[in-house]
C-alpha cells in the first residue's frame, strides 16, 4: 500500500529549518518505496566515517573530499528523520540508531581534526585538543539525550532561531577546514564543549528530584 504524502503530521510542521526543508524535498520521492529511515541513517554513518577518515589524513585533497562527504552526511541526518515523519515510519530502533550516529560521527570529526593537526602546526597538542573536544562533545550528546528524556515531551536541550537549529552549525565545519581555520576551530571547541557539558550536566541535576517523564 502506498503512503500518502499529503498527510503531514504536526512534528513535520515544527521542523521548518532550511536543512529540514531541503531534506524533505529529497525524501518525498522515497515515500511508498522499500527505503526506510534506518537505511538512510546507515548510509549516513558510512559516509560520515569516510569523511572523518579523509579529514584525519590531513592533505588538501583529502580535506576537500572530507568536507564534501560531511555535508552529504549532514543532509542525510535530516533526511532520515523527515522520511520517518512524512511516511509515519518512526520507530524506537530508528531513534536509537540516529542517536548513536550523532554520537559517533559528531565526536569523531573533532578527533579526526586533532589527528590531522597533530601532524601540522599544533603538533602533539593538536591530538590532545581533538581528544578533549571529542570526549566533551560525546558527553554533551549523551547528557542532552538524558535531559530530554527526563524532561518529557516538548522539552529540548537546544532550541533553534528562526530558520536555523544549533545542529545546522555542523554544515559549516568543512568551511573552517577549507579556509585554513581548522586550528582555531579546534582550540575553540576544546574550550566550549567542556563548558557545554557542564551546563547540560547542571540542568540535568536540577531535574533529578522531579518525577520521571512517562516517556522516559
Amino acid at each position: 500500500m502506498s503512503i500518502q504524502a499529503s498527510a503531514v503530521p504536526d512534528d513535520v510542521r515544527l521542523n521548518q529549518t532550511f536543512a529540514h526543508r531541503l531534506a524533505r524535498i529529497l525524501v518525498r520521492p522515497l515515500l511508498g518505496t522499500a527505503v526506510r529511515p534506518n537505511h538512510i541513517t546507515l548510509l549516513r554513518i558510512i559516509i560520515g566515517l569516510g569523511s572523518c577518515g579523509f579529514l584525519a589524513i590531513g592533505t588538501v585533497p583529502s580535506s576537500i573530499w572530507s568536507g564534501v562527504l560531511w555535508i552529504i552526511a549532514c543532509v542525510l541526518d535530516r533526511a532520515d528523520g523527515e522520511l520517518a515523519r512524512l511516511g509515519d515510519l518512526r520507530s524506537e530502533s530508528g531513534k536509537v540508531l540516529d542517536f548513536y550516529s550523532d554520537l559517533i560521527l559528531d565526536s569523531l570529526w573533532f578527533l579526526a581534526a586533532g589527528i590531522a593537526l597533530s601532524r601540522g602546526s599544533l603538533g602533539a597538542i593538536g591530538l590532545a585538543l581533538g581528544l578533549i573536544s571529542c570526549l566533551s562533545l560525546a558527553v554533551c550528546i549523551i547528557m542532552a539525550e538524558v535531559f530530554e528524556r527526563r524532561s518529557g515531551d516538548g522539552v529540548k536541550t537546544y532550541y533553534g532561531i528562526e530558520q536555523f537549529h544549533p545542529d545546522d552549525a555542523l554544515f559549516l565545519l568543512p568551511a573552517f577546514v577549507w579556509v585554513g581555520w581548522q586550528s582555531g576551530l579546534l582550540i575553540a571547541s576544546s574550550i566550549v564543549t567542556p563548558v557545554m557539558a557542564v551546563i547540560i550536566g547542571v540542568r540535568y541535576l536540577r531535574l533529578r528530584t522531579a518525577p520521571p517523564s512517562p516517556n522516559s
